[in-house]
């Protein structure tokens, strides 16, 4: 497969983000546009930051931005540059209680990709931790080990996207990223190390079983993750149109919103009934979807909305979040057939 691959410019790389309703972050750094890694399921795509580039990107030679997602990559080699200039001008910084001023590398991209987005990466790193602010990543490459000399750090947390521990199924689903199996090693090592560590078990396939939950969770417990975020696939926008056109026809079971939210309640139930076999459900951080309303109840959505996850920063002022109060979607689920 032939990618296309060049360098672009960026007025400013530091943006405000609305993920801090996921728990993550704050403000969002992407050193490129487009992604060599090419997961069929990917929301990017889908978004307006592909969909208003259309005309734009159709005259640098990709002919559909969205359907050949994974045939571009375009990085943003002097985000370092600016980033440092941004830095010392900037007087205020945007804090939310569940964003908690973090910046997440990245939400459109991935940082760790190949060596060229590993290099800027890095880079915005060093800066991002000279003007003493907190990092997160968030990857599904490799080349993040190579600098833990720097991401061992209070200020900074690797996550790994895992949501299956299956190198065939991840062929199939996320055909150029490194097998889940070498991601595990490389979380290993973040460990072995003493870097802070989160798993992202997201997105996990339709119909992702208790037996399939059990065996995910109980390996990724051996990295003592701080937290592990979860959300199912979701077949929308180009998102389904790509998972199909890759030969995934088990996709076409969750196509629909009322198919889609029975699968993402049932996922729920068994992942939730998994950690607290295993003992991790304080660690258990839920990404629910606003189109559940409806199906779910009204409660335990607002529950997850903005909600802070239970990782510990340096100079964390808020009082950690109550996880022992957890509202079940198993009992609520249970509640529902009762009446």
């Amino acid at each position: 497969m032939t990618i296309i691959q060049e360098f672009e410019d960026i007025t400013n790389p530091l943006q405000q983000s609305a993920l801090h309703k996921k728990g993550l972050c704050d403000y969002v750094i992407n050193v490129a546009s487009g992604c060599v890694h090419g997961c069929t399921f990917c929301y990017v795509p889908s978004t307006p930051v592909i969909r208003t580039r259309q005309s734009e990107l159709k005259d640098k030679g990709v002919n559909d931005p969205q359907m050949d997602w994974g045939k571009y990559l375009f990085i943003r080699k002097d985000v370092p540059e600016k980033l440092e200039s941004i830095l010392n001008r900037k007087r205020t910084w945007h804090e939310t209680p569940a964003g908690r001023g973090v910046v997440l590398l990245c939400s459109g991209t991935d940082p760790y990709q190949n060596s060229q987005t590993a290099k800027v990466t890095r880079a915005a790193v060093e800066t991002l931790l000279k003007h003493n602010k907190k990092v997160r990543i968030l990857t599904r490459g490799l080349g993040w080990t190579k600098d833990l000399d720097i991401l061992v750090h209070p200020n900074v947390t690797v996550g790994v996207s895992l949501p299956y521990i299956d190198d065939t199924l991840s062929r199939q689903i996320e055909p150029a990223s490194p097998p889940p199996s070498l991601r595990f090693k490389a979380l290993l090592e973040g460990h072995k190390a003493g870097c802070r560590l989160y798993i992202a078990a997201a997105p996990t396939p339709p119909k992702t079983s208790l037996e399939n939950f059990t065996q995910l969770l109980k390996t990724i417990m051996e990295i003592e993750p701080e937290v592990i975020f979860w959300e199912p696939i979701n077949a929308r926008g180009t998102n389904g149109k790509r998972m199909l056109a890759a030969g995934l026809d088990f996709i076409q079971c969750v196509m629909n919103q009322k198919a889609w939210s029975q699968d993402f309640i049932e996922q729920w139930s068994n992942i939730e009934l998994a950690s607290t076999n295993i003992g991790c459900l304080d660690r258990l951080h839920i990404w629910p979807d606003r189109e559940l309303e409806g199906f779910v109840d009204s409660g335990i959505l607002d529950y997850w909305w903005y909600r802070p996850t239970v990782e510990q920063w340096t100079d964390n002022k808020e009082k950690p979040a109550d996880h022992q109060v957890i509202p079940s979607i198993i009992t609520a689920k249970l509640g529902r057939m009762e009446n």
